[in-house]
């Protein structure tokens, strides 16, 4: 973020007039926003070691596709170290140094193992954003000539694991709206994924850095709290931020290292342990800040952790069966079920429930939108609004209308602990005997 108060006069009579426009609107917002109270602790900033750089820089050859390099756990011994370390819940820890741009680190336990996790996030049968639906609308794998391709099928390497696994692709990743300006954003990563064992425990990573410059970026909204995962995508370039509403914003850079880490093999114990790297803004200046980056790694471990240690969650062939019949609607099917959708949301939000935001009911009125939306846009929502219903956050009723599913014999098809249950005595249930798949309407 630039601090106007830094520059002199002579250095700012020679930038543009553009990015002068610019520094005189940031100077306004500032004058406007509430100031912040004293009381408000602001976490401490604590610059990780450079003993791990060797390591994190390991990671980024292994991501870069110019470079030839073979994974060596032992070059990633301290970073390994590090996550173990015992830390500080309110400090934002920081390893600016290693690309150049702002970063942070976030790490979170989650009581599960390491194959429930490849099972579920995965998965080349459970789309990649029904693990991270606040932070991801858009994601899919692509070979070397930029078509698609599947997911890596990586619970079938978690054996012995005497020999490191690694695969590359690349990706195409369309983020949520952006919690400060607003903006959401698409782009390709260079992607690697490692499977292998440090101190005798399985150890999963997934690394990326991005491949280019992302597309300018569009206005999108919140509907509600963020954790409600409903989102609003204009497909009208700018930021939601008063006055700001024109810039044409990007993403110029990032980088990510995300490690699951079996740090308990006698428990289901995961540790997430989470770096980024990021510079964003418009005109060349980058307006990201460490505290941003360290937002949305929250953003996105409460969900994945949620989602992870629910106790009534699907059984992963179950989640593939409903879907695989979403990715066989027709396209007039998926645009029949956006207007659904879209009435969904309404009463979601109308009335008492817009949450102060009056703009909502514009929003969502817009036919154009709902009509115009890609296929892939049309089956994330639908993914989105599963996903919601199964753990809680929506009412059942709303999704089995937007996927045709019945009810049968007592149960809701989403309240799937009852289809568990029975397992142990199948021969005495006539639930038992039907095939699930067979259970489904006609789509």
């Amino acid at each position: 973020m630039i601090d106007v108060s830094k520059l002199s006069m002579k250095r700012i009579l020679k930038l543009s007039k553009h990015k002068l426009v610019i520094l005189m609107l940031m100077g306004t917002i500032c004058l406007i926003l509430p100031v912040q109270s004293r009381a408000d602790k602001k976490p401490e900033k604590v610059k990780i070691s450079q003993s791990i750089y060797p390591g994190l820089h390991h990671f980024f050859d292994l991501v870069d596709p110019e470079k030839n390099v073979s994974f060596d756990s032992g070059l990633v011994a301290r970073v390994m170290e590090f996550i173990e370390e015992p830390k500080n819940d309110d400090t934002l820890y920081f390893a600016d140094g290693v690309l150049g741009m702002p970063s942070a680190y976030h790490e979170f336990d989650s009581h599960t193992d390491l194959r429930k996790i490849t099972d579920y996030a995965f998965n080349p049968d459970i789309p990649g954003i029904a693990t991270m639906p606040s932070s991801v609308r858009l994601f899919h794998w692509l070979d070397t000539k930029g078509q698609r391709r599947q997911t890596p099928r990586l619970d079938r390497y978690l054996g012995d694991l005497d020999t490191p696994v690694v695969e590359k692709a690349l990706q195409y990743v369309e983020i949520t709206p952006d919690t400060n300006s607003g903006a959401y954003y698409g782009y390709n990563l260079y992607q690697a994924l490692i499977v292998f064992k440090y101190r005798q425990r399985k150890v999963l990573i997934s690394l990326s850095r991005q491949a280019d410059v992302s597309s300018v970026g569009k206005k999108g909204y919140v509907l509600g709290k963020d954790d409600d995962w409903d989102y609003f995508y204009s497909d009208k370039k700018g930021l939601t931020i008063p006055a700001l509403g024109w810039v044409s914003s990007y993403i110029y850079g990032s980088g990510a290292i995300n490690i699951y880490y079996e740090i308990d093999p006698g428990s289901p114990k995961v540790r997430c342990a989470m770096f980024k790297w990021l510079r964003a803004g418009w005109s060349g200046i980058n307006m990201v800040q460490r505290k941003h980056i360290y937002k949305g790694l929250k953003r996105f471990a409460r969900p994945f952790k949620e989602i992870m240690e629910y106790p009534s969650l699907p059984p992963v062939e179950v989640l593939a069966s409903d879907f695989s019949q979403i990715r066989k609607f027709s396209d007039d099917a998926l645009r029949a079920k956006m207007d659904i959708h879209s009435n969904i949301l309404k009463r979601r939000y109308n009335g008492d429930n817009h949450n102060g935001k009056k703009w909502l009911a514009k929003l969502l009125a817009d036919k154009d939108h709902w009509s115009g939306m890609s296929r892939e846009a049309m089956e994330s929502a639908l993914v989105i609004e599963y996903m919601k219903a199964v753990i809680g956050k929506a009412p059942t009723a709303d999704i089995e209308k937007l996927m045709e599913i019945e009810p049968r014999q007592g149960f809701s098809l989403l309240q799937f602990a009852p289809f568990s249950r029975l397992s142990s005595s199948c021969s005495k249930s006539a639930l038992c005997k039907v095939n699930y798949t067979d259970i489904l309407r006609n789509y």
